[in-house]
């Protein structure tokens, strides 16, 4: 497979409750957080988009998605773009987590086979649904869920059926923090004493 049937998409998540602002505008090491997951799927996609309801991420020369239905979470975020995408695979960041690699994401390609999407596990069971692969095809079931008022991602990935992709420290670009996501103001301080410890 090339770039030209690969989406990108950053899930922007719209206004934190818990960190109280949007955390994709966040500056994150000299940059806002959204556009260092731009730059990040830029490396593996043909074409890159944000998952947006506002307006102030029109700044940033990507197509921004505007979400068919409202305040349901990321299942409301994915099935938008789903819907608008054009490839047969799509990839999804979310923008709260800036310590993942494009090289996750050329991993999950290489195993995701005739699974319906591709996710990490790590540390045991646990899975990232929101850094992840998504056949258009997904689409559907997600729409089906929202239907019925079931916008849990873990319901959706369980009914789709996964490529469970692990990673570890044996994973060639593992890092402690690679899932490490920024929910709150101790978090965002944590995310930049640990980049800033990163270049010493």
């Amino acid at each position: 497979m090339n770039g030209k049937d690969i989406s990108g998409f950053v899930l922007t998540g719209g206004k934190s409750s818990r960190m109280g602002t949007d955390k994709g505008m966040l500056l994150f090491d000299r940059k806002p957080l959204v556009l260092h997951a731009l730059e990040t799927l830029d490396e593996v996609a043909e074409q890159t988009m944000i998952s947006a309801n506002d307006s102030a991420y029109d700044q940033f020369s990507h197509p921004v998605v505007k979400d068919v239905y409202r305040d349901i979470g990321p299942m409301g975020g994915i099935y938008s773009c789903l819907r608008q995408s054009i490839t047969e695979f799509n990839i999804f960041l979310s923008c709260d987590t800036p310590f993942v690699p494009s090289a996750l994401f050329a991993l999950l390609l290489q195993h995701i086979g005739n699974y319906a999407c591709a996710l990490p596990v790590h540390d045991g069971n646990r899975i990232e649904p929101l850094c992840a692969i998504y056949r258009k095809s997904c689409a559907e079931t997600f729409a089906e869920l929202i239907k019925n008022d079931c916008y849990k991602m873990h319901d959706a990935i369980n009914r789709l059926g996964y490529a469970a992709v692990e990673i570890d420290k044996k994973t060639a670009f593992y890092d402690r923090h690679l899932f490490f996501n920024i929910n709150n103001l101790d978090d965002y301080k944590f995310a930049l004493r640990y980049i800033e410890n990163k270049k010493l």
